[in-house]
């Protein structure tokens, strides 16, 4: 028993590392936002991740900018900040939006260089119900989909997006 607690243990471990190489530096590109409760809309994103070479963390940034032809072209869409770490053997995300929403996603699976958060709290936004982030990394590219379910609302894609390794700093 404690040698599959180790094995587990190490296997997280592993999982983390592999994500802070592959996620590490700058990415921007562009998306797609679409739900039942706003209009559809394009969008140009940056994000960051800066990894902590001491810690078993990585530090995340995300800011995007509707692209559209309405008066709100240009103005933020969303901001997102926070964490992607492993804690008691779990790998976490942990999000604050713009908005207030702080949001605890736990890695639920991975295949190669695709990884899926599953929510697991939300806080500040009482109309949410679920919400999931996958990740996946070929090379300069970075795909992400944000799926979620609000009350009245079955879970569903919200974001996708394809970003490409940047030097926007």
């Amino acid at each position: 028993m404690f040698h599959n607690f180790v094995k587990d243990q190490c296997i997280v471990r592993d999982t983390l590392l592999k994500m802070k190489k592959l996620f590490a530096g700058n990415w921007a590109g562009e998306g797609f936002a679409k739900y039942p409760t706003i209009d559809d809309t394009a969008y140009t994103e940056e994000l960051e991740f800066i990894p902590d070479e001491y810690k078993d963390a990585i530090f995340f940034r995300q800011q995007t900018w509707y692209k559209n032809d309405t008066e709100k072209n240009g103005q933020t869409v969303f901001w997102d900040t926070g964490f992607i770490l492993l804690k008691e053997d779990k790998i976490l995300l942990n999000s604050v939006q713009v908005g207030g929403r702080i949001e605890t996603l736990e890695l639920a699976g991975h295949d190669d260089n695709r990884f899926t958060f599953n929510s697991s709290a939300i806080l500040n936004d009482p109309k949410s119900v679920r919400s999931q982030r996958v990740f996946v990394v070929a090379g300069d590219r970075f795909h992400y989909e944000l799926n979620m379910a609000l009350h009245g609302a079955e879970f569903q894609n919200h974001l996708k997006a394809g970003l490409k390794r940047s030097d926007f700093r």
